[in-house]
């Protein structure tokens, strides 16, 4: 696993003609900022913050998204209950 993820570095550095290091930085940034993202949403969906703190930290399309994925999730349950 670690000589392939080496390997995908090498590549995308090659490609885009970045160093390594900046790589692993950009990737590391995208990384944290999804864990981030669930962790808020987490919270919203969970109650624990409101929805305009959510919106503040996430932004309104995110979570409109997650209310609408939400949505669909609780919408597939029921359906399957009622069968």
């Amino acid at each position: 696993m670690a000589a392939e993820l080496s390997e995908r570095v090498r590549e995308i550095a090659n490609a885009r003609d970045l160093p390594e290091s900046e790589v692993f930085e950009r990737a590391l940034e995208r990384g944290i900022e999804d864990l981030w993202e669930d962790l808020i949403l987490a919270r919203y969906l969970d109650g624990d913050i409101d929805r305009e703190e959510a919106v503040e930290l996430v932004g309104r399309s995110t979570v409109e998204r997650a209310e609408r994925e939400r949505e669909v999730v609780e919408d597939d349950i029921s359906w399957g209950l009622d069968a």
